[in-house]
């Protein structure tokens, strides 16, 4: 099985890049050695580079986001599409629907609201599930509240958001334990689901706990899998459904990029998302080995081959590389 050093030793088949972001180029709390000089070495050689992220944030909050890290647009990359930005477009259309709820209005949030997809848009927040006709799921952040309620998870908690005067508001966790009871009371009602990010964890780093160390933690694909267990309806946008790579296409389209899928590659460290979406856009799949959640799946036991035989993925046709800039 061949692994590449780095993406530079296959950049010249191809002229279009797409870009993970966690795991990828950033792993949390840094950028991986030498990964921002190679997005900007692509850029400088005319490549099209795109960043395509399964994050809620809708577009100018995730340019700005990135402008925080350092990432400049036009020198580090082309243009920026998130999972949330390609749902807002059907919210803001009023055409959200589900087989058990064609015309959905009241939406509860599991997790941590997201206050701009919604706004001037048809659908309103409740604030209990039994007033709702369907489930948001939101990054699952937990308050003190829920953290006092759980003694027995409370290594698993990590702060996460802090108020102006340092109070610790939001705690990241990396069981998801504590949302099975709000879980097990939506699945009860038989809600459907709505997520805009199906990864099941990021790596994150936690600068308030004083560990300069990142790791995963749960994300919103993990309480839609819950629920999707439970026999919920979910539907969900961003990678690897073919909703965030139409839009994608539609976006390159619209700067003149004509080139064949065979010169498009999507840049991953996860094969149930990126991979997965990749071969079924039809374009280049490329696996980062040594970064992110590969790297991680394989340091549990995991190999890459029994991840791609789980999702249906022929090995044989992912191109692999330790990691973009090189570890």
């Amino acid at each position: 099985m061949t692994i590449y050093e780095n993406l530079a030793k296959i950049a010249d088949r191809l002229d279009v890049f797409l870009f993970d972001a966690y795991g990828v180029f950033w792993n949390g709390s840094g950028f991986y050695k030498n990964s921002l000089e190679t997005l900007q070495a692509l850029v400088a050689a005319g490549k099209t580079v795109v960043v395509v992220s399964n994050a809620t944030p809708l577009h100018d909050d995730m340019v700005q986001s990135y402008l925080r890290k350092g990432m400049q647009p036009g020198r580090d990359y082309t243009f920026m599409v998130s999972s949330g930005e390609v749902l807002r477009q059907d919210v803001q259309a009023g055409n959200l629907h589900f087989s058990l709820c064609a015309n959905p209005r009241r939406c509860f949030t599991l997790g941590l609201p997201h206050t701009k997809m919604f706004a001037d848009t048809v659908y309103q927040a409740v604030g209990q599930p039994e007033e709702a006709d369907f489930v948001y799921c939101g990054v699952p952040f937990l308050t003190a509240a829920d953290v006092a309620l759980f003694p027995e998870y409370k290594d698993c908690f990590l702060p996460a958001r802090a108020d102006n005067d340092g109070h610790i508001i939001y705690w990241d966790t990396t069981v998801a334990e504590p949302f099975l009871p709000l879980v097990e009371r939506i699945a009860a009602l038989k809600l459907p689901v709505l997520n805009a990010n199906p990864d099941y964890t990021a790596q994150e780093g936690h600068p308030m706990s004083g560990d300069s160390a990142s790791c995963f933690v749960i994300r919103n694909g993990t309480t839609a899998e819950m629920l999707r267990r439970c026999g919920n309806e979910v539907l969900e946008y961003g990678k690897p459904h073919k909703n965030i790579y139409d839009y994608v296409f539609a976006k390159l389209h619209e700067c003149g990029v004509k080139i064949e899928k065979s010169r498009i590659c999507m840049i991953g460290d996860t094969v149930r998302t990126d991979i997965k979406g990749a071969v079924a856009a039809g374009i280049v799949p490329v696996l980062c080995m040594q970064t992110g959640v590969t790297a991680w799946e394989i340091s549990k036991g995991n190999t890459v081959e029994n991840l791609c035989e789980k999702e249906k993925i022929d090995i044989k046709q992912i191109i692999k590389i330790n990691s973009v800039g090189g570890i």
